[in-house]
C-alpha cells in the first residue's frame, strides 16, 4: 500500500539564466590553467581589483575562497594609503572587502546589481524554514575563516559525509577507479577537455566496466561541475575543495552575510554599467539606479561580481582591462549546477544524510541533502547537473518541484 505524501512547500534556483551569476561557480576551460584564476585576481595599477571566488589559487568556486579574496584586496588598497573605496557586488567577496575596509577606518561604498545581499549565497524562506537556495556549506571546515565566524555566532552547523551517499541501484565504488582517474586526467595532453580523456579510456575500461567509470565521472565531475566535459579542462578542471570535512548551517549563510553587512553602506539595485579609471581616482556608473544614471568617485574600486557576468562585457572599462585579464575571462567559466529545496509533510525516504540519483541517461545526476534536521520537518534539499537540466527546469517553479520531486520518490520512497 502506498503512502500519499504531501510538499509542503518549494524553492528552485535559476542560476543560469540569473543575469548576475551566469552560471553556478567558476571553472576552468580546456585552454585554461590554475595560473589564469591569479592573472585575473592580479592589482590593475594602483586603484583596480578584481576579487572573488574565481581569482582564488586553491579555493575556487568557495565561498571562503571569495571572502579571503575580498579581504586580501581590501588589505592591499589599505596599504596603498587610500581612503576611500567603492566596492561593486555585496556578495561574500564584496561583504570581506567591505567589513575590512570599514573596520580600518576606510569610506566604503558598496554598489549591489540586486535587490538584496549575498550574491550566490541566498537565503530562502520554504514553508517557515530557512533555507538556502545558493552556496549551502562550510566546505574545508578545518581551515575555513567563515566556519570560524559561524562558531564565533554560536551558529549550529552539521556535517555531511559526502564520502558515503546512498545511491539506490548501485554498489561501492571499486577501488583505485578515482586514483586511476585523477592520474588519466593529470597526465592528458595540455588543451585537452575531459571528454577526451573520458572517451579513451572507455575504448579500454578494464578492469571496470565502462558503466562503473562512466557513473563515477557523473558523480565526481559533472555533479561538481554541471559544464560541458568536452570544454573543461582536464588537467585542472576537476578541482579540490568539495567533502572535507563540510558542515552546512542550520538557518542559512543569510546568519553570515547579515552579521558581516551590519554597519556598512549598500546600495542596492545599484548594476554598475562603466568604471573609468584615472591616475588620481576611479568613477563608477549605475545607468538603471534607481532615480536614473547614477554616479561614484572613490579612490579605488574592487570588483566582486562573477566571472561569467564580467565575460558578458556587463561592465565596462575605460581604459580597458589588460590582456592578462581578458585573456583570463576567456579560459575560465562557469557551469550550470541548481537547486531545489522540498518541504513534506512526512518522511519517505531512508535515514543516511547524503543521497545521489542517477538520470536514465548519461550525465544526468542528482544529490540530495536530508536537511530535516534544521527544524524537524522533512526536507530534501536537491542539487541536479547535466541534461536532465534541459526538461526538469522548464516551466513555472512549482512544475520544477514537483518533477524533482517525483525524481527522489521514485528513487527512494
Amino acid at each position: 500500500m502506498s503512502i500519499k505524501v504531501r510538499l509542503l512547500g518549494s524553492a528552485v534556483s535559476h542560476w543560469a539564466t540569473d543575469p548576475w551569476a551566469r552560471g553556478s561557480w567558476s571553472l576552468i576551460g580546456r585552454h585554461g590553467t590554475p595560473q589564469d584564476r591569479v592573472a585575473l585576481g592580479t592589482p590593475i595599477g594602483d586603484r583596480l581589483r578584481i576579487a572573488g571566488e574565481a581569482t582564488h589559487p586553491t579555493r575556487a568556486g568557495m565561498t571562503h575562497g571569495a571572502y579571503e579574496q575580498g579581504v586580501a584586496a581590501a588589505t592591499g588598497a589599505i596599504e596603498l594609503g587610500h581612503t576611500s573605496v567603492a566596492v561593486v557586488g555585496a556578495g561574500m567577496a564584496g561583504l570581506g572587502a567591505a567589513r575590512t575596509l570599514h573596520d580600518h577606518g576606510v569610506q566604503v561604498q558598496i554598489w549591489e546589481a540586486r535587490d538584496r545581499i549575498g550574491g550566490r549565497t541566498a537565503g530562502v524562506d520554504v514553508a517557515s524554514g530557512a533555507f538556502d537556495l545558493g552556496a549551502n556549506w562550510l566546505q574545508q571546515y578545518d581551515d575555513n575563516v567563515l566556519a570560524r565566524l559561524a562558531e564565533k555566532l554560536n551558529l549550529t552547523t552539521i556535517p555531511t559525509d559526502f564520502g558515503n551517499p546512498l545511491v539506490p541501484g548501485a554498489g561501492p565504488v571499486p577501488d583505485a577507479l578515482e586514483d586511476e582517474l585523477r592520474k588519466r586526467l593529470a597526465s592528458a595532453a595540455p588543451q585537452a577537455g575531459v571528454a577526451e580523456v573520458l572517451d579513451d579510456w572507455l575504448r579500454d575500461p578494464a578492469p571496470w566496466t565502462a558503466a562503473e567509470i562512466t557513473r563515477f565521472v557523473d558523480a565526481e565531475i559533472v555533479m561538481d561541475a554541471g559544464a560541458p566535459l568536452d570544454w573543461l579542462s582536464a588537467r585542472h578542471g576537476f578541482e579540490p575543495g568539495v567533502g572535507e570535512g563540510d558542515r552546512w548551517i542550520v538557518g542559512g549563510y543569510r546568519l553570515l552575510t547579515t552579521h558581516l553587512a551590519t554597519g556598512l553602506d549598500i546600495h542596492l539595485n545599484h548594476p554598475v554599467d562603466r568604471i573609468r579609471v584615472d591616475p588620481d581616482r576611479v568613477t563608477l556608473h549605475a545607468g538603471s539606479a534607481p532615480g536614473g544614471n547614477t554616479t561614484l568617485e572613490a579612490d579605488a574600486v574592487i570588483v566582486t561580481v562573477p566571472l561569467p557576468v564580467l565575460a558578458a562585457g556587463a561592465i565596462t572599462f575605460d581604459p580597458p582591462l589588460p590582456p592578462d585579464h581578458q585573456a583570463a575571462l576567456t579560459h575560465l567559466g562557469a557551469g550550470r549546477v541548481e537547486k531545489v529545496i522540498l518541504r513534506f509533510d512526512r518522511r519517505f525516504w531512508p535515514e543516511h544524510g547524503y543521497y545521489r540519483v542517477h538520470g536514465p541517461a548519461p550525465r544526468c545526476v542528482s544529490e540530495w541533502l536530508d536537511a530535516t534536521a534544521a527544524d524537524g520537518t522533512p526536507t530534501l534539499v536537491g542539487l541536479f547537473a547535466g541534461p536532465w537540466l534541459d526538461t526538469l527546469w522548464a516551466g513555472p517553479d512549482d512544475a520544477i518541484a514537483t518533477r524533482c520531486a517525483a525524481v527522489i520518490q521514485e528513487a527512494l520512497g
